[in-house]
């Protein structure tokens, strides 16, 4: 084989061999952010909790993981976002120790909020890598691959997780996911580069300090001085913030309060919204990449399908059956596979020297998007349940209502989005 064919098929083995691992650690990060699902009555009765309490535990993970999201954006387009991925995960590791032993509510919060620092840069990085290692035009497909493999994180959460609680206890679990994410962390070490080292040859010195920050300052004025990237922001809140809501957390409770299931049953029909969201991610991304070459449209549509799914769970089909149950949590799943299409819309809107510091900044609102809405729905469930504190039919009702209103703000909000076509 000629040595320029030698090179280039090193270059794409060295590019996969790096998106293992990120993938993986990905993973975990999904896992993190949706386990509360199904430990959600585990930990009411171990941490003593009512549903306002468990919705601050589950949001607190989305709070910290967003505040950290702008200085990180700047942070990865200075300095590498190799750095930031492993530094991070460090303390995630540390978060997940702490979250595990913790005996009371607030060494639990203080746990996850340490998860969702820890697992901040897991997404945001490895998109920062794409950028730099992959051609420009195939963004959403590998983003949507990657998003698809992560989302096995979802799935682990789900039936795997109840089924491990079930045999050893959730505690003992989280210990053994934080030695995972250790050999992980490690892993991308060892494998994982910034740049390809052709690259590397050229840069140049180190700036100084004061001005690397103030260029950094200079690029999110840019960003946010973008008007598109407003209503973008506004549909990552929305999108990820009702879908995890749903998902992630109360989905569970629903389950257990409305249909009488048992933990693992809960399980098995909660990973109908991880199997949606993997079928959907790849499939999104070709739309919007080989089929329809537009971010714009393909969000607007998904997303208002996505929420025509969410209709049947406040009170239109007041007798759903299992069945229809898993069918309307795989929609769910499949129709909010649009966010690498909110990535590469604001990224195609900007200098590639600023992907990193947007790509993040809308992973704040996607975040925060999180944390706002499973506080909330926590909020609504309480104060709609009986005074012994049992949750019901109608309070779960008016919390995903809330969803699906939110969900068309979005859709509308979305038709007035500016997208240079790729």
């Amino acid at each position: 084989m000629p040595r320029k064919g030698l090179h280039r098929l090193y270059y794409m083995d060295n590019r996969i061999w790096m998106l293992v691992p990120l993938s993986l650690l990905f993973l975990l990060s999904q896992f993190y952010r949706a386990s509360s699902a199904v430990i959600a009555s585990e930990l009411m009765h171990d941490l003593s909790l009512t549903a306002v309490n468990l919705g601050f535990l589950s949001s607190v993970f989305f709070y910290a993981f967003a505040l950290i999201q702008i200085p990180m954006g700047a942070a990865m387009d200075l300095f590498g976002a190799k750095r930031l991925i492993l530094g991070l995960s460090f303390l995630g590791i540390i978060g997940a120790v702490t979250f595990a032993l913790a005996g009371s509510f607030p060494v639990a919060v203080l746990g996850r909020a340490l998860l969702g620092v820890g697992m901040a840069c897991a997404l945001m990085g490895t998109f920062k890598l794409l950028t730099i290692w992959f051609p420009p035009d195939t963004f959403a497909t590998i983003s949507g691959l990657f998003l698809s493999i992560g989302s096995l994180g979802n799935i682990g959460a789900t039936a795997p997780l109840a089924m491990a609680v079930d045999w050893m206890g959730w505690r003992k679990t989280f210990l053994m996911i934080a030695l995972f994410q250790l050999l992980i962390t490690i892993w991308i070490y060892l494998v994982v580069q910034d740049r390809p080292k052709r690259d590397q040859q050229g840069e140049v010195s180190p700036t100084h300090p004061l001005r690397l920050w103030r260029q950094s300052l200079e690029g999110i004025g840019q960003v946010i001085g973008l008007p598109s990237f407003w209503l973008i922001a506004l549909a990552a809140f929305i999108r990820y913030g009702t879908y995890i809501s749903i998902a992630g957390l109360w989905a569970g409770p629903y389950l257990e309060s409305v249909y009488h299931l048992p933990m693992i049953d809960r399980g098995k029909l909660l990973m109908a919204f991880p199997i949606g969201f993997i079928v959907g991610s790849p499939i999104i991304g070709v739309l919007s990449d080989r089929v329809f070459k537009s971010r714009k449209w393909v969000v607007v549509g998904a997303l208002s399908l996505y929420g025509v799914f969410i209709l049947p769970m406040i009170g239109f089909l007041p007798h759903l059956s299992l069945t229809l149950m898993v069918a309307i949590f795989f929609g769910i799943g499949f129709f909010i596979a649009f966010n690498p299409l909110l990535y590469a819309n604001i990224k195609e809107l900007l200098p590639s020297s600023l992907s990193g510091t947007a790509m993040s900044a809308v992973n704040f609102f996607t975040m925060m998007g999180a944390a706002f809405f499973q506080h909330s729905m926590g909020a609504i469930i309480d104060s709609l349940s009986t005074p012994q504190g049992q949750l019901t039919a109608g309070s779960f009702s008016f919390a995903f209502g809330f969803c699906f209103v939110a969900a068309a703000l979005g859709t509308v909000a979305y038709l007035f989005v500016k997208e240079i076509r790729p």
